[in-house]
């Protein structure tokens, strides 16, 4: 039997069309400045992605102490907003340790998020948002926010920062400084 180069090319592309349509939409790199507070009860931090509607997509990375079970019961104010987000309360042991990480150290911090959800799934185009939040001493912390485009052309961010409780960052000093975020398809 012969086959036309056409029928063999559609042949090829309707092959190819699954694949395309779950093929990843490219990455976000989160940048930011990271400062050590010299004191005790501070330095906590978690990076994480919600999508548009705010609902959680994947933690980046969570320092090991606020990552455990032992230091959520020691200090559960120290990043409560991703702890609320990820579920933290309902996660398995292993499925915490696969975001916990040693403290990162103080300087210019870039992270990657693979457009892909914490179940390994790519995300669809969109708006997505990314969080720093950074504890600055017991329940004084920074929350950085940022809406970043993911699918399509390049685009890039800078998040805003609120001081929570209260709108003061004196409670220790900068944890988290230039928090932006680039796509790159």
């Amino acid at each position: 039997m012969r086959v036309s180069k056409g029928l063999l090319f559609c042949a090829v592309l309707a092959a190819l069309a699954p694949a395309a349509a779950t093929a990843q939409p490219g990455a976000v790199t989160i940048t930011y400045t990271l400062h050590r507070i010299p004191r005790i009860a501070s330095n906590q931090l978690a990076v994480w992605i919600e999508d548009g509607e705010g609902r959680f997509v994947k933690t980046l990375v969570a320092t090991d102490f606020m990552d455990r079970r032992r230091g959520l019961l020691r200090r559960p104010q120290a990043c409560p907003e991703w702890v609320q987000a990820a579920g933290l309360h309902e996660l398995a042991a292993e499925e915490i340790d696969a975001v916990s990480g040693a403290t990162q150290k103080p300087g210019a911090i870039s992270l990657t998020w693979d457009c892909r959800t914490a179940a390994g799934h790519p995300v669809p185009p969109g708006a997505y948002l990314y969080k720093v939040e950074g504890n600055l001493f017991w329940e004084k912390r920074v929350l950085w926010t940022g809406t970043i485009a993911v699918g399509g052309l390049p685009s890039g961010s800078a998040a805003t920062a609120v001081y929570l409780p209260d709108a003061s960052p004196a409670a220790g000093g900068p944890i988290v400084e230039g928090v932006t975020a680039r796509f790159q398809p």
